[in-house]
C-alpha cells in the first residue's frame, strides 16, 4: 500500500435516541479492500452511507488523502467526494429506461467535464472491463442480476472515483454467480487500485475477497484484521462465534499448569494453553467461570469401534442429529454431562461412516481451544444471533 487515504475519527450517528454508530476509529490504506461484517442492525449501512455523504455524522470526522492533499470530507455533498456508492438495491439504481450504454456515461455527461468523444471512449472502455459491451443497447429488465450489476460497477468506474462503497453487492444473485462475481469485482478493482468497502452478510464471501475484515456489532469496530487474523484468532468471544460455525462450552477453571489450563465440564476436563496463537490472555485463576470457543471444523471424529475409556482431551459422544450442506455435513453430538451438544463439520464423503444414535469417538486439539473469561449467563444469546 502506498499511504495513508481514508482516516474516520471517533465517528457516530444518533437516530433520535438510538445511537446507531458509536466512535468509529478507521484508517485504511490505498487501494485496500475493506469487507465490514456484522449482524443485522449492527450499522454496516449506516457508517457506509455517511462516507458516501447520503447522511450527515452526529459527530466525528471523515478525512481523505487525494494525491498528497488531505480534505475534510465530513459535510461535503456526495457529489464533491470522488466516491461511488452501489447501494443495496436488487436494480442497483439503475434508470429503467435508459439502455445499458447510457446507464454506463450518464455520470459522465452529468458532470459535462468530458467532451463527447471522450465520454464515447470511457464508455466503451468500462464496457469492456466489465464484458457488456455487446449488450449496450439492452435495458435492465432485459438484463440478468449479475449483469445489472456489472453495469452499475461500469458506472462507478467510469466517474473515475477513488473510492467504491458497495453495500452487499451480490446480494440478489444466486450461488454459483455471487462466487464468479466476487472474484470479478475483486480483481477488477484491484487491476484500478480503487480503495474499496464491501458490506456482506456472507462470511465465505468476506473471506475470499478481503485484505481486512472490519466485524462491526451494536454500532461498534468489535475486531478488525486480515481473513486469516479474524478467523484463527478471534479478540473477542463474539468475533469466534459470528465468524463460522463455532460451539461455545461453558467451563469451570480447574488450574493453571505452566503452559496449561485445565478446565473442568461436568465430569470431564478439557486441557486448553494459557496463550492461543500468540495472544496474551492468560487465565486469571482468581476467576471461575470460562466460555470455551472451539470451531466445528477444529474437532476431529472417528467412529468407536471399540469401549474403552477417554484420553486427553478425547471423549464418547452420540449423534443425536446429522446436516448435509453439500462439501459439509454437521453432526450433531450430545456428550454425557456436557451442558450443550456440540457441532462437528466433517466431508461428505466421510458421511457413509455415520448414523443416527450412533457412538463417536470426538477430541479437541489442545491449540484450537479459545478461552474467554465470560459468564455463560452474559454471553449465551449469542446463539440466538
Amino acid at each position: 500500500m502506498e499511504k495513508t487515504h481514508i482516516t474516520i475519527s471517533d465517528l457516530s450517528k444518533r437516530f433520535g435516541k438510538k445511537e446507531v454508530l458509536k466512535g468509529i476509529d478507521l484508517t485504511i490504506e490505498k487501494g485496500e479492500y475493506i469487507v465490514i461484517l456484522g449482524p443485522t442492525g449492527a450499522g454496516k449501512t449506516t457508517l457506509l452511507k455517511i462516507i458516501a455523504g447520503l447522511i450527515p455524522p452526529t459527530k466525528g470526522q471523515i478525512m481523505v488523502d487525494n494525491q498528497g492533499t488531505r480534505q475534510d470530507i465530513t459535510s461535503l455533498p456526495p457529489e464533491s467526494r470522488n466516491l461511488a456508492y452501489l447501494p443495496q438495491t436488487s436494480d442497483y439504481s439503475l434508470f429503467a429506461y435508459k439502455n445499458v450504454w447510457n446507464n454506463a456515461i450518464f455520470s459522465l455527461k452529468m458532470k459535462g467535464e468530458k467532451s463527447l468523444p471522450e465520454i464515447n471512449a470511457i464508455g466503451n472502455e468500462v464496457l469492456d472491463l466489465v464484458n457488456l459491451r455487446h449488450r449496450y443497447d439492452a435495458l435492465p429488465y432485459e438484463l440478468s442480476g449479475g449483469m445489472k450489476q456489472r453495469v452499475a460497477l461500469a458506472r462507478a468506474i467510469a466517474t473515475d472515483a477513488s473510492i467504491f462503497l458497495l453495500d452487499e453487492p451480490l446480494r440478489a444473485l444466486d450461488a454459483r454467480l455471487r462466487i464468479i462475481l466476487r472474484t470479478e469485482i475483486k480483481k477488477l478493482v484491484t487491476d484500478l487500485d480503487k480503495t474499496t468497502f464491501h458490506v456482506t452478510h456472507d462470511q465465505e464471501e468476506a473471506l475470499a475477497v478481503a485484505d481486512r475484515i472490519l466485524i462491526l456489532n451494536e454500532g461498534r469496530i468489535i475486531q478488525i484484521g486480515t481473513p486469516q487474523e479474524i478467523y484463527q484468532r478471534p479478540n473477542t468471544i463474539f468475533s469466534a462465534y459470528f465468524f463460522g460455525v463455532t460451539n461455545l462450552i461453558p467451563v469451570s477453571l480447574k488450574e493453571v499448569q505452566g503452559e496449561k489450563v485445565l478446565f473442568s465440564v461436568g465430569k470431564h476436563t478439557i486441557t486448553g494453553l494459557t496463550t492461543y496463537r500468540g495472544t496474551s490472555e492468560t487465565p486469571d485463576v482468581s476467576k471461575d467461570e470460562y466460555v470455551l470457543a472451539i470451531k466445528a471444523d477444529g474437532i476431529t471424529v472417528a467412529p468407536v469401534t471399540e469401549t474403552r475409556e477417554d484420553g486427553p482431551n478425547e471423549f464418547i459422544g452420540t449423534i443425536k442429529d446429522m446436516y448435509f450442506l453439500g462439501k459439509w455435513v454437521h453432526l450433531v453430538i450430545t456428550i454425557e454431562s456436557f451442558p450443550k451438544q456440540i457441532i462437528i463439520a466433517v466431508p461428505s464423503t466421510e458421511m457413509k461412516n455415520y448414523e443416527l444414535e450412533n457412538d463417536v469417538t470426538i477430541k479437541l486439539d489442545i491449540e484450537d481451544i479459545i478461552h474467554y473469561n465470560e459468564p455463560w449467563d452474559k454471553i449465551k444469546h449469542l446463539e440466538d444471533t
